[in-house]
């Protein structure tokens, strides 16, 4: 497998900055760093250091050869050097497919703090896999005989009913649809039958979950926060890309409040 050349890694100061520790964004699968450009807006006029990445092969970062090779440990390999460029090591938020990573970054190391938002759950993707499979099996299909991840959730249809709430405007579900990149389909293997074991107490764990996830049910996310012994917060009326819907500001209280803690621990 080619090895990437370049992550885009995104930072943002604030004008005011309160808070030594740094914040580090990570998205979930088929997105990039661009889903979080109105979260880091809003965290750096908290006061926060913001700092936002594409996993090679999404957003602006390098395209690969032979993507549908790249497994966890390779996008672990890209958080790792995120990380090794942030000083202090900051509170990581991120959000579905990335929550997955970041479990089994936990169960390696120490953090000071992290949130998981709208994560997967350490069961794993089999549940919504075999739902959304079942629900589109025509885009399943075609996912399957392209070796194409894309084809499950690329259209803007398919994209709304994932990722957003339905009033969303059409301008705005046809921008970030654009911007959606496939995810290799080892990682999506690995999703299914490589699951982090929970360690909890170790690291001090935030799960925001929405009341309206069509990714991930609130069942699991209670599941989930049950097995780190977190935090829960619910976003009433939120659909799955929390960091894109109305009732981010919601989200963003709940998560600013934490990081807050864990920066003077």
């Amino acid at each position: 497998m080619a090895r990437h050349k370049l992550l885009e890694h995104r930072t943002l100061s604030p004008a005011d900055r309160r808070y030594a520790r740094p914040l580090l964004l990570i998205h979930g699968a088929w997105h990039g760093a661009w889903c979080w450009e109105p979260a880091m807006h809003d965290f750096a006029q908290r006061g926060f250091e913001v700092h936002a990445i594409s996993l090679r092969g999404h957003g602006a970062s390098d395209s690969l050869v032979f993507f549908n090779g790249c497994g966890v440990d390779d996008y672990l390999r890209d958080i790792d050097a995120a990380l090794a460029q942030i000083a202090p090591t900051p509170v990581i938020i991120a959000h579905s497919l990335g929550g997955f990573l970041l479990q089994h970054l936990m169960a390696r190391r120490q953090l000071p703090g992290v949130v998981l938002l709208c994560a997967m759950p350490h069961t794993g993707a089999l549940r919504f896999l075999w739902h959304w499979a079942r629900r589109h099996p025509g885009p399943a299909l075609h996912a399957t005989l392209t070796l194409n991840t894309i084809h499950l959730v690329g259209t803007p249809p398919l994209a709304r009913e994932a990722f957003f709430r339905s009033g969303l405007p059409e301008a705005e579900l046809l921008a970030h649809a654009a911007q959606l990149c496939p995810e290799p389909l080892r990682v999506a293997l690995e999703s299914i039958v490589r699951l982090p074991v929970p360690q909890p107490g170790r690291t001090p764990v935030l799960v925001v979950a929405a009341e309206r996830d069509a990714v991930f049910t609130l069942a699991e996310q209670q599941a989930l926060a049950a097995a780190w012994a977190a935090e829960l917060a619910v976003i009433p009326g939120a659909a799955h890309d929390l960091m894109l819907d109305p009732a981010w500001p919601l989200a963003a209280d709940q998560i600013a409040q934490a990081a807050a803690r864990w920066t003077n621990l």
